[in-house]
């Protein structure tokens, strides 16, 4: 598998990525401070390097050495970082992505027929897995400690006498 540890490098592959994929600008009145590829860049090196949008923008505003790869000005706000994965992270989008990089491996001269490169593949839910809510583990604790519970009950009740009442010679049936 063919990985990369450097931030520039990722940053550079992912304008270049992005530059195939996505027009320079959304629409034709959009404001100029950034283009697609580049925001693209950005997105694609948040995740790399596990940040939140906050923590990814001040990666970008103390990294100029980042900001030169993908050709940034200046570093774009978390809220604009927010507001481009919105509209760039789309299923037709990742699926064109995914065929343009298995592309792109098959240029350079890499077995994509299932040799040397493994199939990828995405969480379409588009949650974070790292982000989990409190709420949600302690419901989760409390479903297995219900599910562990429940195991036990119906291990007891399967041992127990399952005659009906009247056969068991504890009641009167109807009629007595």
């Amino acid at each position: 598998m063919i990985t990369c540890k450097s931030p520039v490098a990722v940053m550079r592959a992912a304008h270049a990525l992005g530059a195939a994929l996505f027009d320079e600008r959304a629409h034709k009145f959009a404001r100029k401070d950034f283009t697609l590829p580049q925001l693209f860049a950005c997105l694609v090196l948040r995740e790399h390097q596990k940040k939140s949008y906050r923590g990814a923008e001040a990666l970008l505003a103390d990294c100029s050495d980042l900001r030169a790869a993908a050709g940034l000005a200046k570093a774009p706000d978390h809220n604009t970082l927010w507001r481009a994965f919105e509209h760039l992270v789309k299923r037709s989008a990742v699926g064109r992505a995914l065929d343009l990089m298995v592309a792109q491996a098959a240029a350079r001269g890499l077995d994509v027929a299932g040799g040397e490169v493994k199939p990828t593949a995405l969480d379409g839910t588009h949650f974070e897995s790292r982000h989990v809510s409190r709420h949600f583990e302690r419901r989760r604790k409390q479903s297995a400690r219900a599910a562990r519970a429940g195991r036990g009950k119906r291990q007891k009740k399967r041992g127990r006498d399952r005659r009906p009442a009247a056969a068991a010679g504890t009641g009167g049936g109807p009629g007595r």
